[in-house]
């Protein structure tokens, strides 16, 4: 770990000991209130007994919090000084270990680690094989001596990076090579702070794939969009700035796969919203309402899909079941397919569609599969539910691939595009 990445570490630590005594102080106050409170009619002793309690009390906590925060930035700072031997000072990114936790890490506080420019804050930056791949026309004609002219951009999802398309230890599961051995595509993927807002990390998003697509050796005449989870709702958002603004990339996208992507939000995250909010409604209980108003600002937005800046962010909006993103069309013109899960074996039961799903994502909301507004006219044979999938499992299941294949066939064997006029989806329902 290099020194900056370990006091940024050490920083963040000292703050969240600092914050958590704070959170402990003000819930023993709540109660010390109380029970004060009761204790007022044994006599104007109570009240002399409560002063001194709250000033011995709020000196411990002081002192605890400010020799406590202390110590551990001076831990942090020390070991930027004292290294173990053989330590090469290497990026956290540099390491498999190291890669997880800041993924982990910047779905948490991403949004606060961009803010302080904090050396754990990860850029978005374009990956190949493990590695930043320049936008530079003499080093994309160096990863890509042969270019096919077509091109594959996989977006993961929250608390991830680029790595967790390749996870596990079999190479011949990775969607990367098999898209390059099965349809000529060159694969590329996308590494970005899950913790930002959604639409920063879309406009930010249709700007690399406009300078991407601008340099490509060759030229490109098919591009593919495939997201996991948060990353479909990032690859939506971009394609809603590239649409207004006019960017190039648009014209030879043809297909934008979502695998396991909350179109009309996450139950997950409606969850905590209410948690936040019960927990909010008594000053006892106000510790766990602050735990969970650290949720990040991408997490924020997963409770109703939402990929436009004009979305009300939910610092303003906290009612957690209200309807808060804004209805965004598919693509004209551009194929667009969706897989959702469930752990349940039968995909067609009520339980596993709209309350199970694969325990992040319903089949109902990744498929858009709902009435109002906001239901997307998916075409019936680009939607698929698989059952006894989990949502992980997307990234690397082989009937999920199989799907993937059979709808990123070569251009020449694409149907027409188009849209059926009600929206309605009756897509491929499988089992486990």
């Amino acid at each position: 770990m290099r020194a900056d990445e370990l006091e940024a570490v050490g920083d963040g630590a000292a703050r969240a000991f600092a914050g958590g005594v704070a959170h402990v102080q003000s819930t023993h106050r709540a109660i010390a209130r109380r029970v004060f409170g009761a204790a007022r009619a044994a006599g104007p002793a109570a009240g002399s007994v409560r002063a001194a309690h709250d000033g011995i009390a709020d000196g411990v906590y002081a002192a605890v919090r400010g020799i406590g925060t202390v110590a551990v930035r001076g831990i942090a700072r020390t070991a930027t000084v004292v290294r173990p031997p053989g330590d090469d000072l290497r990026a956290l990114a540099d390491r498999p270990i190291g890669v997880a936790l800041l993924g982990a890490l910047n779905g948490a506080f991403g949004a606060r680690f961009a803010t302080e420019d904090s050396p754990l804050a990860l850029r978005m930056t374009v990956r190949v094989k493990g590695e930043d791949l320049p936008l530079e026309p003499a080093e994309l004609r160096r990863r890509f001596p042969l270019p096919s002219g077509r091109v594959a951009v996989l977006v993961h999802g929250l608390c991830m990076t680029d790595a967790a398309w390749e996870l596990g230890s079999d190479e011949d599961a990775y969607y990367a090579r098999r898209l390059h051995r099965d349809l000529d595509y060159d694969v590329v993927s996308i590494r970005y702070n899950s913790g930002r807002r959604i639409p920063q990390n879309g406009a930010e998003l249709a700007s690399v794939l406009e300078q991407l697509v601008a340099v490509w050796p060759g030229g490109v005449r098919d591009l593919a969009l495939i997201g996991h989870s948060m990353g479909g709702l990032v690859c939506r958002s971009a394609c809603a700035v590239a649409a207004e603004t006019g960017h190039g990339w648009v014209d030879p996208l043809n297909d934008v796969v979502t695998l396991g992507t909350p179109h009309l939000g996450a139950n997950l995250e409606r969850a905590a919203a209410t948690a936040h909010w019960a927990a909010g409604l008594l000053p006892e209980t106000k510790l766990f309402a602050d735990l969970l108003e650290l949720r990040s600002d991408g997490v924020l937005d997963l409770r109703d899909g939402a990929i436009l800046m004009e979305d009300t962010p939910l610092s303003v909006d906290r009612w957690p079941w209200g309807e808060r993103g804004t209805a965004v069309p598919l693509l004209e013109g551009v194929h667009h397919h969706a897989v959702g899960t469930t752990m349940a074996r039968n995909p067609e039961s009520w339980l596993a569609a709209n309350v199970l799903g694969d325990l992040l994502v319903t089949p109902a909301s990744a498929s858009s599969r709902a009435k109002g507004d906001r239901r997307l006219a998916f075409e019936e044979d680009d939607v698929v539910i698989l059952g006894g999938v989990d949502h992980f499992a997307l990234l690397h299941d082989a009937k999920v691939y199989s799907h993937v294949r059979r709808w990123l066939r070569p251009v020449g064997a694409l149907p027409a595009a188009g849209r059926t006029g009600d929206g309605v989806v009756d897509g491929t329902v499988e089992g486990g």
